[in-house]
């Protein structure tokens, strides 16, 4: 149908897990409660500094900031998914590969890369991953600017309307991610720098 017609690189939306579906029946909808949900989180961890005791950085709390961003609006929340989809690694391997994300955090900080290579590895590996059913690539942005504010820095401020739609910002954004999977971060460390905020 129309009304949920998908968009390029984006996860099919499955509707069986929708929480409302009586007041969520298109997209448009959807779109507007599952903002409101991650608004939420955006003031939990971004309002100010995270503590480590607040975002921890390990395994639990990648799926609790899930559930915190997503919870409200789907059953699955926070869930890691139990079948493949059309992106991400295999349904087996993501238990493992978020595990050994804990690991590179630790060791991109000990090998002194700067924490904003570090926020786009970060991105990168998380949307690769794709853990969830749905809401990876809004979970993984989320994830490195709390890993940035964490540490003092300026976060990025993704132009929520265009990246999450049909746009050229979204066509750039998804090109930059597959580079990325080649090894090539470029692309998006440049969107990184584009839009992170003014001092």
């Amino acid at each position: 149908m129309a009304k949920w017609a998908g968009i390029s690189g984006e996860t099919p939306i499955d509707r069986s897990g929708l929480k409302k579906k009586n007041s969520v029946t298109n997209r448009q909808e959807l779109a507007a409660v599952e903002a409101r949900n991650i608004a939420d989180a955006f003031l939990k961890y971004l309002a100010c500094r995270p503590s480590p005791r607040s975002a921890p950085f390990d395994y639990a709390w990648f799926l609790r900031l899930h559930v915190e961003m997503f919870g409200d609006v789907w059953a699955w929340a926070g869930v890691v998914r139990n079948h493949d989809l059309n992106i991400g690694v295999a349904h087996f391997q993501i238990v493992g590969q978020l595990a050994a994300l804990v690991d590179d955090l630790a060791s991109w900080s000990g090998f002194g890369h700067s924490l904003e290579l570090q926020a786009v590895w970060l991105h990168h590996k998380a949307v690769w991953i794709h853990p969830f059913e749905n809401g990876n690539g809004r979970w993984a942005r989320l994830l490195a600017n709390i890993w940035l504010k964490r540490h003092g820095e300026r976060i990025v401020a993704w132009p929520v309307d265009s990246i999450d739609a049909k746009s050229a910002i979204r066509s750039e954004y998804i090109a930059a991610l597959k580079a990325a999977d080649g090894g090539n971060h470029a692309g998006l460390l440049a969107l990184h720098r584009r839009f992170t905020e003014d001092a």
